[in-house]
């Protein structure tokens, strides 16, 4: 059979294997839960936004930055979105002219798009930011206080160095806080120090990796978010490919349960993830067919996808 296609294949069994298909009896109980699952954690982390004029709604699922209308924008953000979605650690993803109407629907010409360099010379303006931390998917975090911070319970961690390197991150610093959570001005223990009662506010740093690369087990070396670099004695037993490989993935990444398939491959030679470094094109055909390659005992760097919906 055509490799592509058994890729292919894969790649649709690992999406259909992420719905859950209800019966009419369970299916209104199931629908409330869901919505409840939908708030949170808190992607956007709109309370934390200054001047904010309208919040233009919620943000659901992983994709995608949050946006909301902004005033003062020339007064105090310079007139632009870039400006404005840096001062509470957000990155900008662009923006939008806004007219005299109120809200945040696009109509008009004032509607227009900007880059996040662009400035307006309207006071308000609509700004899209997104979380460079990804700290709504960080596991074991009882409440998101900003970007790259997060509030630990004790039972999720000992110390806040524990629960960032759970995440695949550094820590930077530790808070202690009383019972007011991520509203209240923490105490610097820093990242060390075990955690309090009440629980600490911990700072990562470093780019989230939602695959959870950083725990797949059995590889010599993380090369990149979804890619390592695998032995060829591991290969081998995975019937030498790194298709193989990725399916073997499946449920044995601690805290990420996933459904992997493989949607690139290179031979090592030598090179180690060096590489997957010197073909950055992963569309390449050649790379998305050598999933199905037999590397025989040899080092290869493989690269899986999963379902992130």
């Amino acid at each position: 059979p055509d490799p592509r296609n058994r890729v292919a294949m894969a790649a649709f069994r690992s999406l259909c294997a992420c719905f859950v298909f209800l019966t009419p009896a369970t299916a209104a109980n199931a629908s409330a839960e869901a919505a409840v699952a939908w708030r949170r954690p808190d992607k956007c982390m709109k309370a934390i936004w200054p001047d904010v004029v309208d919040t233009c709604g919620d943000s659901v699922g992983y994709h995608g930055a949050c946006e909301a209308r902004i005033g003062r924008m020339v007064s105090a953000y310079s007139g632009t979105c870039d400006s404005y979605c840096s001062t509470f650690g957000f990155e900008c993803a662009g923006g939008r002219k806004v007219g005299a109407e109120s809200g945040c629907a696009a109509s008009g010409e004032a509607s227009e798009y900007l880059s996040c360099a662009d400035r307006v010379t309207d006071e308000e303006a609509i700004c899209s930011c997104r979380d460079p931390h990804d700290t709504f998917l960080w596991r074991g975090a009882s409440e998101t206080c900003g970007a790259g911070r997060a509030l630990v319970q004790q039972s999720a961690a000992a110390t806040c160095s524990e629960f960032c390197s759970a995440q695949g991150l550094a820590c930077t610093n530790g808070e202690a806080v009383a019972a007011e959570g991520c509203a209240a001005k923490g105490v610097t223990q820093g990242c060390d120090a075990r955690l309090a009662a009440s629980g600490f506010v911990c700072e990562c740093a470093g780019e989230y990796d939602r695959s959870g690369a950083f725990a797949w087990p059995d590889k010599l070396e993380l090369c990149a978010a979804s890619a390592v670099l695998v032995s060829g004695t591991v290969l081998k037993e995975q019937g030498g490919t790194c298709d193989g490989y990725c399916e073997h993935l499946r449920s044995r990444v601690p805290d990420f349960p996933l459904y992997f398939s493989c949607y690139a491959a290179w031979p090592a030679q030598g090179l180690g993830c060096g590489a997957y470094k010197r073909d950055r094109n992963l569309r390449g055909l050649s790379s998305f067919e050598n999933c199905l390659q037999d590397f025989r005992g040899a080092d290869a760097v493989c690269a899986c996808s999963f379902a992130d919906l």
